[in-house]
């Protein structure tokens, strides 16, 4: 059953990138492909601009929805009766050959100084591990959990943030942090099945939003002297390196049937969903892009409610309203200290 609704969203995956990359090459009428060539570097909208309606406007909100959705739906792939590790390695190898054909297509530069080299391996291993560690959330926890313990990524990134400038919170992120862990504490205690595999699940969970804050962190200053799409090509190449060694000791090997959903994972949902939301971030401020993606665990719940019947009980509801909104408040916070330097 699980497979099945899995292979459902793959097919859907199908039309949806082919709706997302008309959307892109309409956008780039003008001058095709120039997001992927200028990388990061390109302007990019300032926290607090005003939202004013155009036609770059409007592609750019079409695509974050898309990326929404389907970053929302990752969450469904770990129920597949496959090794986390199995997962992560395909989705890695899909995404990276995608990335790599773009790369070679628009004669992207690959050219990278020795000691950054060092640094994206290392965003590479943080990667891996937040990959893994949030399927393996999946299976023990089930998808609501795991999306929620994963969405309480930016008070680490808040707190790692503070550390790295030797500063200590504000009163509000501190604030939104007590709300934060107020939401998980009821999460663990009350909004889960009884059993240690789905509490030690919710602590994989909460790795898993440690390891990605790590992995944004360490990435945000690369991506300012390497292409973006060069930069995920390096960092998914390293999560093969890194974690093709434990394959023979991972159990529940894919199928066939199972590579194809994973390729669907690696490709559409990884490599393009990726640079439609960097599409996105251009053409609209940081702050609704955030706000549309911050809505991930939303789009999961729903999804794992309808496809697999995982119930949704209140308090999986309050708990949710708590981190979304306290993560959503601290994604501003941090957004505006990035304007502010």
């Amino acid at each position: 059953m699980f497979r099945d609704a899995i292979y459902v969203i793959s097919i859907q995956y199908l039309s949806i990138g082919q709706a997302g990359g008309t959307g892109l090459l309409l956008a780039f009428a003008e001058n095709p492909f120039t997001d992927l060539r200028r990388g990061i570097n390109s302007p990019m909208p300032a926290f607090g601009t005003s939202l004013r309606f155009s036609g770059s406007t409007a592609a750019g909100l079409v695509a974050v929805n898309i990326a929404a959705v389907v970053f929302g739906s990752t969450a469904l792939f770990g129920k597949l009766e496959v090794s986390p590790i199995w997962i992560v390695v395909g989705r890695a190898a899909f995404a990276a050959i995608t990335l790599l054909i773009l790369a070679v297509v628009y004669r992207l530069p690959f050219r990278a100084h020795r000691t950054d080299l060092a640094k994206v391996g290392l965003t590479g291993l943080f990667l891996a591990l937040h990959w893994v560690t949030f399927f393996t959330s999946v299976q023990e926890a089930g998808v609501a959990v795991a999306t929620l313990t994963f969405a309480t990524f930016p008070l680490f990134t808040v707190l790692i943030d503070a550390r790295a400038r030797q500063q200590l919170p504000t009163i509000i992120e501190v604030g939104a942090g007590l709300a934060i862990i107020l939401a998980v504490s009821l999460l663990v205690g009350r909004g889960l099945s009884d059993g240690a595999v789905a509490r030690n699940g919710a602590i994989v969970g909460l790795l898993s939003a440690l390891f990605f804050a790590l992995f944004s962190v360490s990435s945000q200053r690369l991506g300012q002297k390497l292409n973006p799409v060069v930069l995920s090509v390096y960092q998914n190449m390293v999560v093969v390196l890194f974690l093709a060694p434990g394959l023979p000791f991972a159990a529940r090997i894919p199928s066939v049937h199972d590579w194809l959903i994973i390729a669907a994972l690696g490709v559409i949902a990884t490599a393009l969903m990726h640079q439609l939301y960097f599409f996105s971030l251009k053409r609209l401020p940081a702050s609704v892009c955030g706000g549309f993606v911050a809505l991930e665990p939303v789009y999961a719940i729903i999804f794992a409610s309808v496809l697999f019947s995982e119930p949704i009980g209140a308090m999986i509801v309050f708990s949710g309203a708590l981190i979304i909104g306290a993560s959503l408040l601290l994604l501003s916070r941090s957004e505006m200290g990035v304007a502010a330097n």
